[in-house]
């Protein structure tokens, strides 16, 4: 696991051990419930790593949450950009391209859908907000590059921006079904496998369309 905090950063491999640990164990409660679940008797509880160290390390489980959340975003973005190269790799024709990239990022969603929950229930938090904002933004960036590799095949007068308003319909569509946004109780709504797929045929639609 890759640990980007770096704050009081231990040098012994041991002191480095227990960092990890604290961070695994914070990602699974996370990954299982809410930030109120998040405590730090039960980081401590399931980490090995006492209360003190963990004071030591972290003022309080907000800054704790931030780091987890830092890490874990830099990790999901690694794995996003890393899936558009091989889509890339792929060389494919629009038609195929604009579905393609919208199921790639429906499923890379759906598997961080337990961890990004409780980010975006903190988004009340400026630092959280912050971080969330980014990853969104670079998201959005290697979906919108992507599909726009194939401008010429676009009909609409302005690519970028058709490519842009996909991006934020998709993105909201899925966020919706997957829970990540404001109406959690909407989560689970419908089919996850038309919605895929017809987000995919209204966006390529929509391109292939000109502008009137």
């Amino acid at each position: 696991m890759h640990i980007r905090y770096e704050g009081n950063a231990p040098q012994q491999d041991r002191s480095r051990a227990s960092l990890e640990r604290l961070m695994m164990a914070a990602r699974e409660i996370l990954s299982e419930g809410t930030f109120e679940q998040l405590t730090i008797a039960e980081i401590s509880k399931r980490s090995k790593v006492s209360v003190g160290s963990i004071y030591a390390r972290f003022k309080g489980k907000d800054e704790l949450f931030l780091a987890v959340m830092m890490d874990v975003m830099d990790e999901i973005q690694s794995e996003w950009s890393g899936l558009i190269l091989e889509l890339r790799s792929r060389q494919l024709p629009l038609e195929v391209r604009v579905p393609a990239v919208v199921d790639a990022l429906a499923e890379h969603l759906h598997k961080h859908a337990g961890i990004l929950q409780p980010f975006m229930g903190k988004a009340s938090d400026p630092r959280v907000a912050m971080c969330g904002k980014s990853a969104y933004q670079s998201t959005a960036k290697n979906f919108v590059d992507f599909i726009l590799e194939s401008s010429t095949d676009i009909q609409r007068s302005d690519a970028e921006r058709a490519v842009n308003s996909c991006f934020t319909i998709v993105y909201a569509a899925l966020a919706r079904f997957l829970g990540l946004g404001s109406a959690p109780d909407a989560a689970g709504e419908g089919n996850w496998a038309f919605l895929k797929a017809d987000l995919g045929q209204m966006c390529l639609g929509f391109l292939k369309q000109g502008s009137r």
